[in-house]
């Protein structure tokens, strides 16, 4: 394809044929070029087991492609049929507590279910023998965002494949034991058979069973991806995708990454949250460097609101135009929609679509005009890349096993209070209000080209990460590691002789102690008539019951940090994570003050007794040890939003680090791809920028210098 790709997926199944045939001149008329068929048509495409009816979906591809719409098709396996359901229920998922889910809803399939992907593969090879090599088809679909409700089942077959995993993963059976630990609670297992899945159970799974139990879940999903993938190319040369979303937390993406001709990505942030504009610029940092840099697919955004939200909001005057383009300026090639027309029926009837329940009349379908043409004027963009220097580093596996670990942060349902890849989040949110270009990478990329890294919270150990994070260090990289990382090792158990592991003697120090704070939620607090009663417990001092500890520093370069930002920033602080370091090879700091080094490590900043920090003042929080030409820093501590904001600066400084875009107002933000510039007004007032030179592509104007940028808009300048 030529351009940028808009559209979105396409339902024809749900309406009649005039209405179908109507919908096309519409889609020509918005200026859509892709359009996703036959995602949820299983039971069109298969009404009886082994009846293929494809001629109605022939019949609809041969018109788009008349019309010079393009096709994403889809192999139509995400949401089986009925007959599926009624004639082999084994092929239905099964909870942890035993209970079968039934027929009724979408997903509803095991992954390890034998028949089931046989079932599906018969579907996707009449599917590529027909269509395979259709001069409309442009790229194929399989499936539908993969985990989203299903990512794993609790049944005898998904059983028996989750021993074999781990025969073929560990060998044998006292490897196994020996990596879980099992002689912690008698849990030794001596047969095979023996071992389940983590199903429901009195009290705390074993987390490294719970870490292999993901590792196997999603391996499954991605192996039934897998066959459905190569049975398409036995027919078909077209590339195939699959939709991600985001950072989901139960599909490994950097591992289905490699498996995907095309990165794509469905994302729907809150119109009513003020982080949505992070949110788009993290998931497509996130795609873009799934894809090793090339641009990606917008699979799926809402038109206005969605329906799954307890309350849905739709998006605000200018918001559909200006997100769309902002997900271009973080990589994407393509932007389209979930749906084309909105439902009448169903679950998602009150889902927004390009086609609104009150057709044109609505605004939302004068912005899906508008942004047609607007996406048609950009078309020189398609294909440019982005390059940055900063590098923030992420884990799918590393969040698991924090979320396992039982400690010292976990919770209930298996999500802590950092949420996933929240520390990540919060990093990469400071890089990018910092207006500093960030790619989010994986433990196993190349950090060569990149001057500020940062490692936030990369709960496993990982030698090789290590190895490269010092080549980048001794080229001249500003290394920044922020704990809890290096916790534990790959089977999920704890690192001994201080924490860090083989980052230790990168960064110069080992964790001796986590000294994380609870939170109001397990303290206390006693009014004047309590106190008076409880005269001994009523005396009792709860530091670690508060969020906060304070943070000070004697270091020149912070300082000089805190007083470029401003008074707001000298009041340094953190949030309930902190840990005791030392330099590595020794039992402690030797006394504070600028310049104060052990071991070659300095201490950069410290507790300052105030919050809950009471018990750690003058102990470490952030230390620096100088590694070749550049630095390793370590942040004992979560720091908070505006202390994070004076750390980006300096290391920015250090690393030599320049905005995209320099002194822009509040509420923009700048990207640059290739030669085009990006400026996006999420704010909700008219800016004025200055120096900016160059064609407008969206008005087709001339840049001389000074511009007005509207609220909840856009320019897109060709320099």
């Amino acid at each position: 394809m030529e351009g940028i790709a808009y559209g979105g997926d396409w339902n024809p199944e749900q309406w009649d044929r005039d209405t179908n045939l109507r919908d096309i001149e519409r889609m020509v008329e918005a200026g859509v070029t892709l359009i996703s068929l036959g995602i949820f048509s299983w039971a069109s495409l298969e009404p009886e087991e082994g009846h293929y009816d494809l001629d109605w979906l022939a019949d609809l591809i041969d018109q788009l492609h008349n019309a010079g719409i393009s096709v994403d098709l889809a192999n139509g396996t995400a949401s089986p049929p009925a007959w599926m359901a009624q004639r082999y229920p084994q092929t239905l998922p099964v909870d942890a507590r035993g209970v079968r889910l039934g027929f009724g809803s979408r997903q509803q399939y095991n992954p390890s279910s034998a028949l089931f992907s046989q079932k599906a593969c018969a579907l996707t090879e009449a599917m590529a023998r027909r269509f395979g090599d259709h001069p409309g088809v442009v790229m194929w679909h399989i499936s539908n965002e993969y985990g989203c409700h299903t990512w794993e089942s609790f049944d005898e077959e998904s059983a028996q494949a989750f021993r074999q995993w781990l025969l073929e993963r560990y060998g044998t059976l006292e490897a196994i034991n020996h990596a879980w630990g099992t002689a912690f609670w008698s849990q030794t297992y001596t047969d095979i058979a023996q071992i389940q899945p983590p199903r429901a159970m009195p009290t705390f799974h074993n987390p490294s069973q719970m870490l292999d139990w993901r590792r196997f879940s999603d391996w499954a999903l991605r192996n039934l991806m897998i066959r459905e993938r190569d049975v398409i190319r036995r027919y078909s040369d077209r590339p195939i995708t699959t939709n991600f979303m985001g950072t989901f937390p139960f599909v490994n993406y950097r591992a289905w990454a490699p498996c995907l001709d095309v990165i794509s990505d469905d994302s729907y942030p809150d119109p009513a949250d003020p982080q949505g504009a992070h949110e788009i610029a993290w998931q497509g940092d996130v795609m873009r460097g799934l894809s090793e840099g090339a641009p990606w697919l917008l699979m799926e955004q809402a038109p206005g609101a969605v329906q799954w939200r307890p309350q849905n909001s739709p998006k605000r005057p200018g918001q559909f135009l200006l997100w769309s383009i902002a997900r271009m300026a973080h990589g994407a090639d393509g932007i389209l929609q979930f749906q084309w027309r909105q439902s009448a029926k169903g679950s998602e009837t009150f889902h927004s679509g390009m086609v609104p329940h009150s057709g044109e009349e609505s605004p939302i379908w004068r912005d899906v005009v508008e942004t047609g043409q607007a996406l048609k004027r950009l078309s020189s963009v398609a294909g440019s890349r982005m390059t940055s220097r900063a590098a923030v580093v992420i884990d799918w596996e590393s969040e698991w096993a924090r979320d396992f670990a039982l400690g010292p942060i976990s919770s209930e349902n298996g999500a802590d209070s950092w949420g996933f890849f929240g520390p990540a989040r919060a990093w990469h949110q400071s890089l990018w209000e910092a207006g500093i270009a960030t790619d989010v990478v994986g433990v196993d990329n190349d950090f060569t080209s990149y001057d500020l890294i940062v490692v936030p919270a990369v709960f496993i150990d990982y030698p090789q990460m290590a190895q490269a994070l010092r080549v980048a260090a001794e080229r001249g990289a500003q290394v920044v590691i922020t704990a809890p990382s290096a916790v534990v090792d790959s089977q999920c158990g704890a690192i001994l002789g201080g924490y860090l592991g083989s980052l230790a003697d990168l960064a110069g120090v080992k964790v001796v102690e986590h000294s994380t704070l609870t939170g109001p939620s397990q303290g206390r607090t006693y009014d004047a008539r309590e106190s008076t009663a409880y005269r001994i417990s009523g005396a009792v001092e709860t530091p670690a019951a508060l969020n906060w500890c304070g943070i000070d520093t004697d270091n020149e370069a912070l300082k000089r940090t805190i007083e470029l930002v401003g008074d707001a920033a000298k009041d340094l602080r953190s949030g309930r994570w902190a840990e005791k370091i030392v330099p590595a090879g020794e039992h402690e700091w030797r006394g504070l003050g600028e310049g104060n080094s052990s071991a070659g490590v300095e201490r950069v900043a410290y507790f300052d007794g105030r919050g809950g920090g009471v018990d750690l003042a003058g102990a470490c929080a952030l230390s620096r040890n100088r590694v070749g030409q550049g630095s390793v820093w370590y942040a004992a501590v979560d720091f908070d939003a505006l202390s994070r904001s004076v750390l980006v600066r300096m290391w920015a400084s250090y690393a030599r680090l320049l905005p995209v875009f320099p002194d822009l107002p509040r509420g923009v933000e700048a990207q640059e791809r290739e030669g085009f510039l990006f400026l996006l007004n999420h704010s909700d007032r008219a800016v004025e920028l200055s120096g900016i030179v160059g064609k407008d592509l969206l008005s087709g104007s001339e840049c001389t210098g000074h511009v007005v940028l509207a609220p909840r808009s856009a320019l897109v300048v060709e320099r």
